[in-house]
């Protein structure tokens, strides 16, 4: 079975921390709607960096601070390698979503 691919982009703040965006490839540029007042836009400005398989997505979270994920993909691949706890899940609308907190 083929691997899924997610849009990553690596975010480098003031301060020198690093955020690692991942969605899925079908969720960039797409509205979800969270309820019948608020929906998100998935920007391509926060998530559009470039297209990458699920299985290559890990180097990505040796240098993160902060994770920033969404997307059934990304999501469920890391919940089986144990990174990410389905209790930690929640979801915008249809779609779950996780933040990670790595280094303090």
């Amino acid at each position: 079975m083929a691997s899924k691919k997610v849009w990553v982009k690596v975010h480098h703040s003031k301060t020198g921390e690093v955020v690692v965006a991942a969605c899925d490839e079908d969720l960039l540029g797409k509205k979800i709607k969270v309820n019948d007042s608020f929906s998100v836009e998935v920007s391509k400005a926060f998530y559009g960096g470039f297209l990458v398989k699920c299985d290559e997505f890990d180097k990505y979270l040796e240098q993160a601070g902060i994770v920033n994920l969404l997307g059934e993909s990304i999501i469920s691949y890391l919940i089986r390698k144990g990174l990410v706890s389905e209790k930690a899940v929640i979801r915008l609308g249809e779609i779950p979503h996780v933040q990670l907190f790595l280094r303090f």
